[in-house]
């Protein structure tokens, strides 16, 4: 396989028998190696979309905000684990309580609607000002 060099095109160069795709641009190359083997990563992630349930139980004990809200989410509709309001509201809190906007937003609602947890608008409000003042952040 011979390296082809274009304007922003991808192709893709043979060393030995492992094939790297690399990035072309006129006159030079730019190598964008994707490791085979991840490396440890030791920030909480962006993003938790797709994440497994074990992996966001893992990562909620750890502590990240966006993991508890993930995992409180997976328990109220019962998502790859049994359906538990009683206990996605206590991740709601934990989430809620580290400032993670999403997390209150769901504690709000559950108050307001009493899905997990007693009726209560004043909490219900409360918890929807946490959410927007979250969001400013």
């Amino acid at each position: 396989m011979s390296t082809l060099l274009c304007r922003q095109c991808i192709c893709y160069v043979a060393f030995g028998l492992t094939v790297i795709p690399v990035a072309a641009t006129a006159g030079e190359l730019v190598v964008h190696h994707v490791p085979e083997f991840r490396v440890h990563v030791t920030e909480m992630p962006k993003s938790v979309a797709g994440m497994s349930v074990n992996k966001l139980v893992k990562w909620a004990h750890a502590g990240d905000p966006a993991a508890e809200n993930a995992l409180g989410v997976h328990y109220f509709y019962g998502r790859g684990i049994p359906k538990n309001q009683q206990k996605a509201d206590i991740w709601f809190r934990k989430s809620a309580e580290s400032g993670n906007a999403n997390g209150a937003f769901h504690l709000a609602f559950a108050y307001n609607f009493g899905e997990g947890v007693p009726t209560n608008t004043h909490k219900a409000v409360y918890w929807w000002q946490q959410s927007a003042k979250d969001r400013k952040k």
